[in-house]
């Protein structure tokens, strides 16, 4: 399928592993980044996109105006509670 151009330029969302309690089964590190549009990245686990993707749509497109105004850094986290992945998410643009 082809990709929209328009789309592939931005803006993204990064999202970086910034704690890990107990044990990823996907293999995500602290430090781990993917970078997010209306794309998913290759190596994210299908368990923590579903709750990135709520949160990066209403980044992207400008629904709630506190990550808007203020460009805050966002947290979203791996549904697993006994091995519970932690992720910072920011705008960017590139």
């Amino acid at each position: 399928m082809p990709r929209n151009e328009n789309i592939e330029k931005g803006p993204f969302i990064k999202a970086t592993v910034v704690g890990i309690k107990g044990e990823c089964r996907a293999g995500h590190k602290i430090g781990d980044e993917f970078i997010m549009s209306l794309y998913t990245p290759e190596g994210l686990c299908v368990d923590a996109c579903v709750n990135i993707v709520i949160k990066l749509r209403n980044m992207l497109f400008k629904k709630d105006p506190f990550f808007v105004e203020k460009n805050a850094k966002v947290m979203a986290n791996c549904p697993d509670l006994q091995n519970f992945v932690e992720f910072e998410l920011e705008k960017i643009e590139e």
